[in-house]
């Protein structure tokens, strides 16, 4: 059997599509309004890194 290429692993798909993405990055604007200004700037970083993938994702893939 050398001759036989081996199996291909398994990759499981990303669980991220568009909708889920911009779903988390209007949670943390909701939380965001609702904190200290600390917290505030963390909610803000994670709301953009979310849109920020939302908005790299291929079209067609929502």
């Amino acid at each position: 059997m050398p001759n036989q290429t081996p199996p291909q692993p398994h990759v499981a798909p990303e669980p991220e599509d568009r909708d889920y993405l911009l779903k988390r990055a209007d949670q943390h604007r909701r939380q965001g309004e609702q904190c200290d200004d600390a917290s505030r700037a963390l909610h803000a970083r994670f709301q953009r890194m979310y849109e920020d993938r939302a908005a790299a994702l291929p079209p067609g893939d929502d």
